[in-house]
């Protein structure tokens, strides 16, 4: 059976295509990824299906969080699924954040492969398996280079 993620993401509109790249990435790999398509109206039962069908959410927010990246963060916490926020440093304020287990704050100027060991130290913590420990990894070490990478070509 496929390793399943839920993709929840405030990405500004500009860095939307990075979920769709870490979508197919993550297949790839055969990864099962669930991205929500938030340009579309989004009907809440489907939604909510493929959250209880996943192994964990990860969830990347770069903009303030929309109802719907709230919405489906407290479905899944509601479902005591396995939640990893990886936020920017700039909205750590969000008093939302603090039901989280342990939130990851990243800036696009910090060596990604930092918040992969503290996220994959986290998940030794949790009792993930090895193997789920290393996809979840991967994942947000994948997702934050390519923010970093984005970050990188809009300077010029």
């Amino acid at each position: 059976m496929a390793f399943r993620v839920f993709l929840s993401h405030s990405l500004d509109p500009a860095e939307a295509a990075l979920a769709w790249r870490l979508q197919t990435l993550a297949t790839a790999h055969g990864i099962e990824m669930y991205v929500p398509n938030y340009s579309s109206a989004l009907a809440p039962e489907p939604i909510r299906n493929a959250i209880d069908r996943t192994d964990c959410v990860l969830a990347i927010i770069t903009a303030p969080a929309s109802p719907n990246v709230r919405a489906e963060l407290q479905y899944a916490l509601d479902r005591h699924k396995l939640v990893i926020p990886i936020v920017r440093s700039d909205l750590t304020d969000d008093p939302f954040l603090a039901q989280f287990l342990r939130v990851f704050i990243f800036s696009p100027w910090d060596n990604p492969g930092n918040l992969e060991t503290q996220i994959v130290a986290f998940l030794n913590e949790q009792r993930v398996a090895k193997d789920k420990q290393q996809a979840i990894g991967a994942l947000a070490s994948v997702g934050l280079g390519l923010l970093v990478l984005f970050a990188l070509s809009n300077q010029e």
